[in-house]
């Protein structure tokens, strides 16, 4: 049997409306919640630093999150192991501390060896860096255990534990300390450890953690997500490499002013975010016959939800970037109005990419695009920074985040014999019942 129609070990009936649409509110406001850290901590980061210092921290964090988005490549391979019946969910969050801990001899000393070669952030600041990874890889692996099960409540709290933690160690460390990179990167350490401390404690209470043979079973997991590990390093370059392009070509300051905007246009993908939680086990369980049309429901949905919700906020955010953020970031609003469209093609290639990866199991074909998207992205983004500002930054990234959505599309297109059109392109149907939700809303208020 191929892969592409390959049976999980319990296929699942697919979900009702009501039961979608509750998983779904569910999520959506735990990634509200979160957004609304995520948010709360680019306001406080932007006025508690100058722009070179949000430079700082943005080029830091944008290191971070490739560094965990590589470590958690196993999380798909973790997931096809639940799915599809090859292991047990208490030895594979066994697994997850090994992986953790494998990270952490690894990537500590290399940020003691990093230090010696850069002037800009502090030792401290990088090893506060190199745990915060490790902690957020523990916790992104123990989350996409409840994910594959479909826990979608335990994945919300996640979600919201690993945004508010933070923001409230931030909090404190801005009351008590000089606000600087080093202290801020060290709350978030503390957040990320109080989430991961939750999770781990859970497990032992509940006998979810096996650590026998956890070492072997992590290594096997690593070895086998070697290449999903790559595609997923490579995506988040690719995706991010606009901020590090703008420091290099323009400043840090410039990539201070800039990661805003980015940051905000990525929190639209909490809306699509929500929306894959509540549908990721229905899709990757689906019976070979249901599975295109699960995952095309979400990819339109998706599609139409950050639309809506990005154009809603563009006018929201001209008006207030300058007084949240503070006058530097006054104009973020041109680049946000573009990345809005970019973050669109992006949260149909973020679900796409679940599916190619757990469902389907093929990572060379990610490998490749990422690759080829990486030196448009970086290409594109230094001529557009050069020329024409942050907004050409802007303009480059959407680009890329386009042809990708584009050629993923086609390869699963492909792999479930259906078009591309058919697959990811919203229906009159799919508008007019937001239209009927909408206006139902409205009568009931008058």
């Amino acid at each position: 049997m191929s892969r592409s129609t390959a049976l999980p070990a319990v296929p699942s009936k697919a979900p009702s409306a009501a039961t979608v649409a509750r998983a779904s509110a569910l999520n959506l406001f735990a990634r509200v919640a979160s957004g609304a850290a995520a948010l709360a901590i680019a306001v406080m980061t932007t006025n508690l630093l100058d722009t070179h210092g949000r430079g700082i921290y943005a080029i830091l964090t944008t290191w971070i999150g490739i560094g965990a988005s590589m470590l958690t490549g196993g999380t798909t391979v973790l997931a096809a192991d639940l799915i599809f019946g090859r292991q047990d969910h208490r030895r594979l969050h066994g697994a997850s501390l090994a992986v953790a801990t494998a990270a952490a001899l690894l990537l500590l000393p290399l940020s003691l060896v990093v230090s010696l070669f850069t002037s800009s952030a502090t030792p401290a600041a990088l090893v506060c860096a190199a745990t915060v990874t490790v902690l957020v890889t523990y916790s992104n692996f123990a989350m996409s255990i409840d994910q594959a099960r479909g826990d979608v409540l335990r994945v919300s709290l996640t979600t919201v534990g690993m945004a508010v933690f933070p923001l409230l160690a931030m909090a404190a460390s801005a009351a008590v300390f000089d606000p600087t990179v080093t202290t801020l990167i060290a709350a978030w350490a503390v957040g990320a450890l109080m989430t991961a401390s939750v999770q781990i404690a859970l497990a032992v209470a509940t006998g979810s953690l096996w650590v026998r043979h956890a070492c072997g079973l992590g290594a096997s997991i690593i070895r086998r997500a070697l290449g999903v590990s790559v595609a997923n390093g490579t995506m988040l370059l690719w995706s991010r490499i606009d901020v590090l392009v703008v420091a290099a070509v323009l400043s840090a300051s410039a990539a201070g002013v800039y990661s805003i905007p980015v940051a905000l246009s990525g929190s639209l993908l909490l809306l699509s975010g929500s929306l894959l939680t509540a549908m990721y086990h229905s899709i990757m369980t689906a019976p070979a016959t249901e599975v295109a049309g699960r995952l095309s429901a979400a990819l339109r949905h998706s599609l139409i939800v950050v639309l809506a919700g990005g154009g809603l906020s563009v006018p929201l955010v001209a008006v207030a970037a300058g007084f949240v953020f503070g006058d530097a970031y006054s104009e973020i609003w041109r680049p946000y109005a573009i990345l809005v469209l970019g973050s669109a093609c992006l949260c149909e290639a973020e679900i796409l990419r679940h599916f190619l990866l757990t469902r389907l199991e093929r990572s060379r074909e990610l490998v490749v695009l990422a690759l080829i998207m990486l030196a448009v992205n970086g290409a594109l983004a230094a001529g557009g920074a050069a020329w024409f500002g942050l907004v050409g930054a802007a303009v480059a990234t959407t680009v890329s985040y386009a042809a990708a959505a584009f050629a993923l599309a086609a390869l699963c297109a492909r792999a479930l014999s259906v078009s591309v059109r058919e697959l990811a392109a919203p229906r009159r149907s799919d508008l007019a019942s937001y239209l009927r939700v909408a206006r139902s809303l409205l009568g009931g208020r008058r």
